[in-house]
């Protein structure tokens, strides 16, 4: 017996409860209301599982497992054209003078990324200098970017280096940064 009730004291029952103290016959008491739990019950009891999603399943992990092994066994390729190995890029000096499907180009491994600038329309070709760290040809001053020094800037090949090798798409050329107004002179070409 309820001890509030054996004091005298009234007991209140919430709207809609008919006193059984039992709970409800669904799922955690106040979980759900009954109506949902219900309505959940039903489309659980629905949709039974059978071996149809084992089988499922397995297919599905089947052609993950392919795609992974198909795209990990393409990965040494190396990129599509028009990218062009070069070589290894050990085999590239700081600044070296290559010629490329009859274009001269200049590969620039030091300061950074490589790069590659067309020497289009060049009377010398420059070199790197170790003491100013910077591409020299007489009378002209670049920044191992290509930025012109008080000159104009070097056009640049895309470049990408794939399992140490070194790749060039000799395409087209980019236009190079915008020139600097700083006007530099030579350190090492005279």
């Amino acid at each position: 017996m309820d001890p509030l009730a054996e004091r005298g004291a009234a007991t209140v029952t919430p709207a809609g409860d008919d006193g059984d103290r039992s709970g409800p016959d669904f799922g955690p008491s106040g979980y759900l209301p009954e109506r949902a739990s219900k309505r959940a019950r039903k489309i659980v009891l629905r949709a039974p599982l059978g071996m149809q999603w084992v089988w499922a399943a397995i297919v599905a992990g089947a052609v993950v497992l392919i795609a992974g092994l198909l795209f990990l066994g393409r990965a040494d390729d190396g990129p599509a054209p028009p990218f062009r190995a070069v070589g290894p890029l050990t085999d590239v000096g700081e600044a070296d003078l290559r010629t490329i499907d009859g274009t001269t180009v200049l590969l620039v491994t030091v300061g950074g990324r490589p790069r590659a600038f067309d020497l289009t329309g060049l009377d010398e070709p420059p070199v790197f200098c170790p003491a100013s760290r910077r591409l020299e040809a007489p009378e002209r001053v670049w920044s191992l970017t290509g930025r012109g020094l008080g000159s104009p800037s070097l056009a640049e090949f895309p470049t990408l280096v794939s399992d140490g090798v070194l790749y060039v798409d000799l395409s087209e050329p980019l236009s190079g940064p915008p020139p600097s107004d700083d006007t530099e002179r030579p350190a090492c070409v005279a």
